[in-house]
């Protein structure tokens, strides 16, 4: 088998863990990134009801990280492990960042992490009614592996293959 995994260099883009001083950045960064979200959906999405106690569990735990520019933080996301599969969800960037290619490079971190992890899969949910967030993993090689209803919301699951297998090797002579 072989581990299918890229390495960028955004030089302007530090992608670290998050800290638990920072809870309060996380979640103004979710609530900014997710205003545009909740108005195309018949419901609060989840990112936006999670309180500050239960983010700040998730950064203690491990699974959240930062895109830091200049010493600000300007986006986030959360990486969790079940098993094989790793998860991606709670991207989220700064209106005034957007553009600048900080959520490929939250995406391509997990990414990474994930593959040191031994992860063979990622999956990513995203919203039905939110075409654009679709869109956006489609670029970067997901592909749409099936869709659900969750509190009245469509949800498309999209995964992406870490591990590719190699062809067969040809026996010596």
């Amino acid at each position: 088998m072989k581990v299918v995994s890229k390495i960028y260099n955004y030089a302007e883009v530090l992608v670290r863990r998050a800290e638990i001083g920072e809870v309060e950045q996380v979640r103004a960064i979710i609530k900014e990134a997710y205003a545009g979200v909740k108005r195309k959906l018949s419901r609060e999405p989840g990112a936006l009801r999670e309180g500050l106690d239960k983010i700040a569990r998730h950064i203690q735990m491990g699974n959240v990280y930062v895109a830091v520019i200049g010493g600000q933080i300007v986006g986030t996301m959360r990486v969790v492990l079940h098993g094989q599969v790793g998860i991606i969800s709670r991207v989220a960037v700064k209106k005034a960042y957007r553009g600048r290619r900080i959520g490929t490079a939250l995406v391509e971190y997990a990414e990474n992490l994930l593959v040191h992890m031994n992860a063979q899969t990622i999956e990513i949910e995203v919203y039905g009614a939110i075409e654009e967030q679709r869109e956006f993993y489609v670029r970067l090689g997901y592909e749409e592996v099936g869709r659900h209803e969750r509190e009245g919301e469509e949800i498309v699951v999209m995964r992406k293959e870490l591990i590719e297998e190699e062809g067969q090797e040809e026996e010596p002579l």
